[in-house]
């Protein structure tokens, strides 16, 4: 039976110049394996847990954006999230279009500035499991505007706020929690950040991710109750979370 999983992020994707330094970098710090599937023009590289498929690289070229993670939200029609998207104020700078053999999607950009997108897989959506090591596990989105931007994905997504640990208020796909809004610090553009469950621990992974050619951006946050955050930059400049759940202390 085809299932979705709408309002949840079913896909990561990472945009690089250097395919195959982001293989060797990630390969370590994560324990990642890699398949490429050659496409029309160019080579996606599936990224692999195990034999689960988690993620995805995709080369880039030109200097309009920098290397980045995207996400990717499951919606039922990519069009109609696309056209709300736009009435309520954000932008939609790629799509809607076909990926051919996996679905329909569209880049989306809030009114803040935050890029995420739009997916409509044609086979449906991986089940939504229990994150392991080495896999994606939350968003945190930086935005000028929370209240705004509780409105805007409520639109977009089908988001409900709920409360989480100590009152923060997060994002919610039906009954679970997947994503949470933060001011943006002074200086730093609106942007959505992913996290992965990193082998070893957070600490861990942050100096494995150091002598591997990363930036420290966040050395260390401890979550009450929740787990330990890192947050580093990629030898292509590609920003990360690291995050150790409190299960692993």
């Amino acid at each position: 039976m085809t299932t979705w999983n709408l309002g949840h992020f079913v896909w990561r994707e990472l945009m690089t110049k250097d395919v195959d330094k982001a293989k060797g970098f990630y390969g370590e710090l994560m324990g990642w394996s890699f398949e490429d599937a050659p496409m029309e023009g160019f080579t996606y590289t599936l990224v692999k847990v195990g034999e689960k498929m988690v993620a995805g690289m995709m080369p880039m070229e030109g200097d309009e954006h920098p290397p980045h993670w995207m996400s990717y939200v499951s919606v039922a029609d990519v069009d109609g999230a696309a056209a709300a998207a736009q009435k309520a104020g954000g932008q939609v700078p790629v799509g809607p279009m076909d990926i051919p053999n996996v679905g329909r999607f569209a880049v989306i950009g809030d009114p803040a500035g935050a890029y995420f997108s739009l997916l409509r897989t044609t086979d449906g959506d991986a089940p939504v499991d229990r994150p392991g090591v080495g896999e994606f596990c939350w968003e945190t989105l930086s935005t000028t505007d929370v209240d705004g931007a509780f409105d805007f994905y409520a639109t977009v997504c089908g988001w409900q706020p709920s409360e989480g640990p100590g009152g923060m208020k997060v994002f919610s796909a039906g009954d679970m929690p997947i994503a949470d809004p933060q001011p943006a610090q002074p200086g730093v553009p609106p942007h959505w950040l992913t996290y992965v469950v990193v082998p070893g621990g957070a600490d861990a992974g942050r100096e494995r991710a150091v002598k591997l050619g990363a930036t420290v951006m966040v050395p260390r946050i401890e979550v009450p109750n929740i787990g330990t955050i890192a947050i580093v930059a990629d030898p292509s400049g590609a920003v990360l979370g690291l995050f150790e759940p409190a299960e692993m202390l």
